[in-house]
């Protein structure tokens, strides 16, 4: 299991990063900008870009960790169930 998420992770890496990266970067302008309206874009802006950078990390980070400890787990739970 370990190997499988650390080929994945290595394989989806580039393409997350890039699509949030260029996602962020087109929300900069509209997030920073003044013009009419401005108040209803920034807010929604800011929103995505806090949301995408979150579900991001999220993504990359806390998903893998928590198949691993959950593979651990499963592990354990399947040697005390053969030793009985």
């Amino acid at each position: 299991m370990r190997e499988a998420v650390l080929e994945a992770g290595a394989t989806r890496l580039r393409p997350i990063l890039m699509t949030a990266i260029a996602t962020i970067g087109a929300l900069i302008p509209l997030a920073i900008g003044s013009g009419g309206g401005g108040l209803i874009s920034k807010g929604l802006a800011i929103t995505v870009i806090g949301g995408l950078t979150s579900s991001t990390l999220l993504t990359l980070i806390i998903v893998p960790i928590v198949y691993e400890v959950l593979s651990k787990i499963f592990k354990k739970n399947r040697k005390e169930i053969e030793e009985n």
